[in-house]
């Protein structure tokens, strides 16, 4: 298999073990009558997968307006741009030792603390798995965050996977939310299948924690995760369609960019 490069060997040797070639799969991403919009309001991807437990962070956002506090999401969008900008580099034919210490700089400069620190930290990573996706001298068979409708699978505007690896879309996680990633991951693949009308029978989920190096997820896409997937996807549309709090999460992250508002009571329940 061509792509087996970019992803470690193990990753589809468990895929095969699984069958995920001959994955019986009623919920494509193509059948639209089945998977389409079944309200007016088509949330996003991320919203969808948020990990507020109650989803409230999209009540206060959508519907009440709440700005958002701190900056997780800056340093996550950041980290995120990290990542990916090795397998960029490589796409572009520009990934060389001296290119990457160059870039690593210019990324760095200007950040202090520990937020240089894990933007080193990231980069490293990501520029590890480059090099090694292209020691065969093979071009990458991949696309980065490529632009794919979400519409026809009741998402709004275009969603996109971190990578696509040949049809295996590939996500990465800074952290340990891998859970609401595997939603993320269903996703992507039913809008690929929507818009090539080609199966996809399992994602990838790359979680790279804070001590380093890469854990490699494997995800069947299998009718029990769309099904996950397309009840999570009518639960926001209906909260922000019917207007209604769904009250705040018995734990909220303190990262949350909208926590401030369940934790100082800034909005009537």
């Amino acid at each position: 298999m061509p792509t087996e490069n970019m992803i470690p060997a193990s990753v589809w040797e468990r895929a095969r073990a699984l069958g995920a070639g001959e994955l019986a799969v009623e919920l494509r991403g193509w059948r639209g009558e089945l998977v389409g919009p079944r309200r007016r309001f088509t949330p996003t991807v991320s919203e969808v997968c948020s990990p507020c437990p109650t989803k409230r962070d999209v009540y206060l956002s959508r519907v009440v307006g709440v700005r958002p506090e701190g900056d997780a999401l800056r340093v996550g969008a950041l980290l995120h741009s990290v990542f990916l900008e090795p397998v960029r580099m490589a796409l572009s034919g520009r990934l060389t030792l001296e290119a990457l210490a160059v870039r690593k700089a210019a990324l760095q400069r200007g950040l202090s603390g520990w937020l240089r620190k894990r933007v080193g930290e990231v980069f490293e990573v990501a520029a590890a798995l480059a090099l090694a996706w292209l020691h065969d001298g093979r071009r990458l068979p991949v696309a980065v965050e490529p632009e794919l409708p979400g519409s026809p699978i009741g998402f709004s505007g275009l969603v996109k996977p971190d990578l696509l690896v040949a049809s295996v879309p590939v996500e990465f996680v800074l952290g340990n939310s891998v859970g609401r990633k595997e939603l993320a991951v269903a996703a992507y693949g039913m809008a690929l299948e929507a818009a090539a009308h080609v199966p996809v029978n399992f994602g990838v989920v790359a979680q790279v924690p804070a001590s380093g190096g890469v854990a490699w997820r494997l995800v069947l896409l299998d009718d029990e995760l769309r099904r996950r997937l397309l009840d999570a996807r009518d639960e926001v549309a209906g909260i922000v369609e019917e207007g209604e709090d769904p009250g705040p999460a018995p734990s909220c992250p303190e990262s949350c960019p909208w926590g401030w508002a369940c934790r100082e009571n800034a909005v009537r329940v």
